[in-house]
């Protein structure tokens, strides 16, 4: 016995503009998210550095960093 295979064919209402809308969407969230992030670290490290030397030391130290001496 054959039995014949027979393929549906669906139309799709699947729209390409709404799916690139989302990921458009999903990058931005995950961008935004590292950007909070990399904020986030960034006033850590400046805590950290308030708290270790005070102000001055602070002050000291950025201006070694910039100047290289």
């Amino acid at each position: 016995m054959h039995k014949e295979i027979s393929s549906r064919t669906e139309k799709s209402s699947h729209n390409i503009r709404e799916d690139i809308h989302q990921a458009t969407k999903a990058g931005i969230g995950m961008a935004a998210m590292l950007t909070g992030l990399a904020g986030t670290w960034g006033v850590c490290c400046l805590v950290s550095g308030l708290l270790q030397g005070g102000m001055t030391g602070l002050i000291t130290g950025y201006l070694a960093a910039i100047t290289g001496m």
